[in-house]
């Protein structure tokens, strides 16, 4: 019986080239994938000389390679950036000179932060365009606030560190809290509504905005358009200090004026005493140098006057002399024209008369009393207002003095270094302490601490 032969295997495989399954598999993407959507975290994004965009899409686990032609891109909708999170449509294809598979993209929009970012960039750049982030559209803050309205959240951290510095820098400050959301959907509307009331109630010097740091979708509230612009309408100076944020909110760019954090916002509000100090010196000494400067401009006045009277005298003077001269003449003459000389010198003494600066000296003498009657009285009077301020400015100084703190029960403890004592845990049980009051001191041991 004669062997059966093998069927030959190789007569029955199908031989492909690189290019035809590539081409293969070209075919079956069109025709079992077709268009897809992939959302994912861009990476590797590049931009050649050719204006076309290459990127690629990862997860926690893989990785896509993308492109985006030069004549889509500027119709695909979105930005092409390291690290934003985006949906995209596109067509799966294969790359042959390498064998890649990559997916062709015509559409991209942004997720997430992403999407946050980009509505951030086209807001800014239609609020810039109406002029509301001028730098003169800015006013300055007053210098020592009367009363500041505080709007932040009530039970966050913001509220507690703009107090306690603002408290500690000027006791005597007053600061009115609105509690409002600073996070979250109808946040940014509710701050509106609330600066809306205070610009409607009247009688604030600053409104201060303030919340802690946070990721941009914590922050959001702040740079949405409702908010922006109630800051920009504000008829009161509005002072934002959203912390710690990279990038400045839209708020913070509305605002008359901007702090990194709420203790830099109270540090900005309230200044130092000794600020406060070397300007009330500065306005004492320019109220000095305006005083000196009134009283030497009427000392000017009244000595060029009494120049002038001077001149006037001098010209009464020569026309005495000139009479004198003409009766001098007229006793030589003797009696040959006696009748004549007489009329000459009637003629000429009407002539004197009528030429004589008497009224005018008079009408000189009498400007000159009134002019030094009133000085007294105008000087006595720009003493008493300069005095008035003077008791006003300090008045407020002292409600800024420490001994002014201590008269109203306060008390300064100190070691025996002399130094300040601020917490229990600086001091131990038998250490001496030195206590200054309003009136005397008191030298007390410590028997416990707590």
């Amino acid at each position: 019986m004669a062997a059966t032969r093998p069927p030959d295997l190789f007569s029955q495989r199908e031989i492909l080239t690189p290019t035809g399954l590539n081409s293969r598999l070209q075919a079956a993407f069109d025709r079992h994938i077709g268009t897809v959507w992939v959302s994912g975290e861009i990476a590797g994004a590049s931009r050649p000389s050719s204006g076309h965009t290459y990127f690629s899409l990862k997860d926690s686990h893989s990785l896509v390679r993308a492109v985006i032609w030069r004549s889509r891109l500027p119709k695909a909708g979105g930005p092409v950036g390291n690290g934003l999170k985006v949906l995209v449509k596109g067509v799966l294809t294969i790359y042959p000179p390498r064998g890649d598979y990559q997916l062709i993209v015509d559409y991209i929009e942004p997720q997430g932060e992403g999407a946050l970012r980009l509505a951030y960039e086209k807001l800014l750049a239609r609020l810039s365009a109406e002029g509301l982030f001028k730098p003169e559209r800015r006013r300055p803050i007053p210098f020592w606030p009367r009363k500041v309205a505080l709007l932040t959240a009530s039970g966050g951290a913001a509220r507690l560190d703009f107090l306690s510095s603002a408290v500690k820098r000027c006791p005597s400050a007053s600061v009115s809290f609105y509690p409002v959301r600073v996070q979250g959907a109808g946040a940014a509307e509710e701050m509106a509504q609330a600066l809306a009331d205070l610009n409607q109630w009247g009688g604030f010097d600053l409104v201060v905005i303030t919340r802690g740091g946070g990721s941009l979708e914590d922050l959001w509230a702040f740079n949405e358009e409702a908010l922006v612009r109630a800051v920009a309408a504000s008829r009161v100076p509005v002072l934002a200090a959203v912390g710690h944020s990279t990038d400045l909110s839209l708020v913070e760019l509305a605002a008359d004026s901007r702090a990194i954090t709420p203790t830099a916002a109270a540090e900005a509000v309230f200044p130092e005493r000794k600020t406060y100090l070397r300007q009330t010196v500065d306005l004492s000494r320019r109220l000095k140098s305006g005083l000196e400067g009134t009283l030497g401009g009427l000392g000017k006045g009244i000595s060029s006057l009494n120049r002038r009277l001077f001149r006037f005298e001098n010209r009464i003077f020569m026309e005495h002399q000139r009479l004198d001269s003409l009766s001098d003449r007229l006793a030589k003459a003797g009696s040959r024209y006696p009748e004549i000389q007489r009329l000459n010198l009637k003629s000429l003494i009407r002539e004197l008369i009528f030429r004589s600066p008497a009224e005018k000296l008079k009408r000189n003498r009498s400007d000159l009393a009134v002019l030094t009657g009133a000085l007294p009285p105008a000087v006595s009077r720009c003493l008493i207002n300069e005095r008035r301020e003077l008791a006003g400015l300090s008045s407020r100084l002292k409600l800024v003095s420490p001994l002014g703190i201590l008269s109203r029960g306060y008390a300064l403890a100190a070691n025996a270094r002399g130094e300040i004592i601020r917490s229990s845990s600086a001091v131990s049980e038998g250490d001496l302490l030195d206590i200054r009051l309003a009136q005397g001191r008191i030298t007390a041991q410590v028997v416990k601490t707590s």
